[in-house]
């Protein structure tokens, strides 16, 4: 199998050929726009869905990709391959399949992870009418990693402040208070956001209209990063004692979901989340649906050899955002530099990304099956 032709080069090109697979595949397709922006072609931001299978299947698989909008290329290509490759025509009884294209057009379109309000759709799915989570060391943090410019010099004041915060702290804290989600910084990192963006909202309508009648979702959130070449990640969100985690495990190995492999793979201890999608449409879901999945990241990045490349990419967006600007002489290279990131054009990778999402969608509608057949049984 050719890997390449599975991968687009733009936001734009995805949703075409997206489009164009879904009908060709006889899918049952929507599309929504998104009225906060347009793309950097002048394109629209749209948010496509398509479905696959009964429309009142018991069971449904919802795969999304574009949660963090740069993200969106491997999940793109894989949700391609599968249309492309007879998975439409090989689904178990009373089973559907809900593809979702660019969770976050925006960031797709512009190749950053976060919506057209900087904010973090994986930080953004809880109840904004309650306090927001604290986050008590990331304003210690903000001032130092959001230099006014990406010289040397500041980034080596960076690199100074950063290195007195771990010795007071150590180095988990710096990780997890930039990484974990905040609620007080609208131009910092991992911002939560005040209210429920766009995003947030097409996507509870589109799970609140469309599996309404289902009893059983499986869940698969396409993401990348974590240095490696195309494997798989699996950060299951359920409780480690629930049936739902019991669920996942079966269907892709109690060894993929142990934290110790989780850990190994990620390259460092996984820090705290709030408001992920995952937990989001659980909740949603959970007065009359099973829920089982896992955000699973394609391994992407290339190893970082010292602290300052190892946040490069997001320095590098937030600088775009809110200082040099995307008119700036440098942003095509610091916006070739994330995309690599995330999307990287190795050949091995895109193999390698192809092969194991195929897998997972095979592994995931196979358990999903078995998850039918069980509930017959326990209903005779």
């Amino acid at each position: 199998m050719d890997a390449a032709k599975f991968f687009s080069e733009t936001y734009a090109e995805a949703r075409m050929r997206f489009i164009d697979a879904a009908r060709a595949a006889g899918a049952v397709s929507q599309a929504y726009e998104n009225p906060c922006g347009k793309g950097p072609d002048g394109g629209p931001l749209v948010l496509d869905t398509a479905w696959f299978g009964p429309e009142d299947a018991s069971s449904v698989l919802l795969n999304t990709c574009g949660t963090h909008g740069a993200e969106g290329y491997p999940g793109s290509a894989a949700q391609l391959a599968w249309m492309t490759n007879c998975g439409p025509m090989d689904l178990p009884p009373d089973t559907a399949v809900l593809l979702v294209h660019a969770v976050n057009p925006y960031g797709f379109a512009w190749g950053l992870r976060g919506t057209e309000n900087n904010v973090d759709l994986n930080r953004n799915f809880l109840d904004h009418s309650l306090p927001h989570p604290e986050n008590e060391l990331y304003e210690e943090i903000h001032g130092f990693l959001c230099p006014k410019s990406l010289d040397e010099a500041s980034i080596q004041k960076m690199l100074a402040a950063g290195a007195r915060f771990v010795e007071r702290h150590g180095q988990w804290a710096l990780e997890d208070a930039m990484s974990r989600g905040q609620y007080t910084h609208p131009d910092g990192y991992h911002y939560g956001g005040l209210a429920p963006e766009w995003s947030n909202l097409t996507m509870r309508k589109i799970v609140a209209t469309g599996l309404a009648h289902a009893s059983r979702i499986g869940f698969v959130d396409w993401h990348s990063g974590p240095a490696g070449d195309g494997e798989l990640i699996h950060l299951c969100f359920s409780d480690p004692d629930s049936a739902q985690f019991a669920r996942a495990a079966h269907w892709w190995g109690a060894d993929a979901l142990d934290p110790k492999t989780v850990n190994s793979k990620w390259g460092s201890k996984r820090p705290t989340r709030r408001g992920i999608m995952f937990w989001g449409l659980e909740q949603q879901l959970r007065s009359h649906a099973q829920f089982a999945g896992a955000v699973i990241e394609f391994r992407s990045a290339q190893l970082k050899a010292t602290p300052a490349k190892a946040i490069r990419a997001s320095l590098l967006e937030r600088w775009l955002r809110f200082e040099g600007g995307f008119d700036a002489p440098d942003a095509p290279q610091y916006l070739a530099e994330i995309r690599e990131d995330y999307a990287p054009h190795r050949k091995s990778w895109q193999i390698n990304v192809i092969r194991n999402a195929l897998e997972c969608y095979r592994t995931t509608l196979a358990g999903l099956g078995e998850w039918n057949r069980e509930s017959l049984r326990a209903a005779d």
